[in-house]
């Protein structure tokens, strides 16, 4: 007589499985101590489940099923209301036993009370969020994280929060809530309303939230904190779009007939692929004043261990940084000799002010524009996207934005020839500027 199956056996994984009440349970047979084997081990998984079964069955019930238990009696409850008292007890000692009604209406009187009791302040998104941004401020004033990034995060976080619900309880957020704000992302990069990049930054920071309230033991951390499932194609090659050599030569003849100075945070831009933090941050030590070079990291890629590289300034571009060279640490501040961009909390908001910006608007209205049809970043992608047009210096086209190695050769083996990359250099200003 074959003996009966109390589970399923899977021999591709040499185990056994059963689903019980909406759960899977799982056991191998290295676990039950057998051959890998499905007649070896067959009365073993019984037995297995037999004891399994009883465990679960004569367990306490958990704090969910406690909950879930008062929302069902609140709502009989409810439903009782419109009888009296001498009614309900008849209907509950006809359903449970005589003499029951008492101690049920106590239980349910307890549960209900539990499960309607406010959320303790504390233990609500908001007072979690307000403290999360309290440690992250604490960082940012110790340096580690810059003024930007700090206001990002609390932008960023900001999303989350309208969605869950500021007094929510953090208990709620588990994997189904997880899901939920995906998918509620999700809607938002179909819609058009957010791009796939925002909504992965939005994503990321919502799990960074969750997960330190996981480190801090205030919730567990959601089995799907990790999934792959949870992803936006944010990484899809877009178009690079960049300025034309018309629009190049327009511009720099406007920003002359601004002011120089202006005109020479622009050509540095193109010169060395710089940015406006690039042109604030720039040291006189790191100007060879002789050799008319700047040899330094981009400030974004300074904790990335970025490419030091020194470009060859082109004889307007040092003419016009000689002039305005400042006096102490900083190559270049603004006529009040402050430095060209700052960023600093006032009692946690992110203050700023950018000089190279400004200057860059007042270009777009002296041009009769509101506003430049690409922004200022794209001076650089401009000029690493030309050098790439050339048959011998497109190889010097991704050396030039100076970002992070990315592969072993560029790491340790190869080293760009500098006397070739000042020639490329020479040869981009040309095409650029028409010299």
């Amino acid at each position: 007589m074959a003996r009966k199956l109390q589970m399923t056996w899977q021999a591709s994984t040499r185990r056994w499985f059963k689903k019980y009440q909406g759960k899977i349970y799982a056991v191998s047979c290295r676990q039950l101590g057998t051959e890998p084997s499905k007649d070896a081990s067959l009365a073993a998984a019984n037995a297995w489940w037999e004891a399994k079964q009883t465990e679960i069955d004569t367990a306490p019930p958990t704090e969910e099923d406690l909950k879930a238990n008062a929302i069902r009696v609140w709502m009989m409850v409810q439903d009782w209301k419109v009888l009296d008292e001498e009614s309900r007890e008849r209907l509950v000692d006809s359903l449970v036993g005589e003499g029951q009604y008492q101690r049920i209406k106590a239980q349910a009187d307890a549960m209900v009370a539990e499960a309607t009791q406010a959320t303790p302040s504390e233990r609500t998104v908001k007072a979690q969020v307000d403290s999360w941004q309290t440690l992250l401020r604490g960082v940012c004033e110790s340096g580690q994280i810059s003024e930007g990034r700090y206001d990002a995060y609390c932008r960023n976080v900001t999303v989350f929060v309208n969605w869950i619900g500021e007094q929510t309880a953090i208990d709620t957020i588990d994997e189904a809530k997880l899901e939920s704000f995906f998918n509620h992302l999700s809607l938002q990069v179909g819609s058009g309303k957010y791009a796939p990049t925002y909504a992965h930054t939005l994503l990321m920071t919502a799990k960074q939230f969750i997960s330190r309230l996981a480190e801090l033991k205030l919730i567990p951390l959601p089995g799907n904190i990790r999934s792959r499932r949870f992803r936006f194609n944010h990484s899809a090659p877009a178009k690079i779009e960049t300025f034309s050599i018309e629009e190049i030569q327009t511009i720099l003849k406007t920003a002359g007939e601004l002011s120089e100075r202006t005109k020479l945070y622009l050509l540095l831009c193109l010169n060395c692929g710089m940015y406006q933090n690039d042109l604030a941050e720039l040291r006189n030590d790191e100007v060879n004043w002789k050799a008319a070079t700047i040899t330094r990291l981009r400030s974004k890629t300074r904790e990335r261990n970025g490419q030091v590289v020194t470009y060859k300034l082109w004889p307007e571009t040092f003419k016009l940084l000689k002039k305005f060279r400042a006096t102490g640490e900083l190559a270049l501040t603004n006529e009040e000799g402050n430095p060209l961009v700052r960023y600093w909390l006032d009692d946690g908001k992110l203050k700023r002010y950018d000089c190279v910006h400004a200057a860059w608007t007042r270009v777009a209205a002296k041009m009769g524009l509101t506003k430049m049809r690409l922004g200022l970043k794209h001076l650089r992608k401009t000029s690493s996207t030309v050098l790439g047009q050339h048959p011998q210096f497109k190889y010097y086209a991704a050396y030039f934005l100076a970002d992070s190695p990315k592969g072993m050769d560029q790491r340790h083996y190869v080293k760009p020839s500098e006397e070739e990359f000042f020639s490329a250099l020479t040869w981009l200003e040309s095409r650029l500027l028409g010299a």
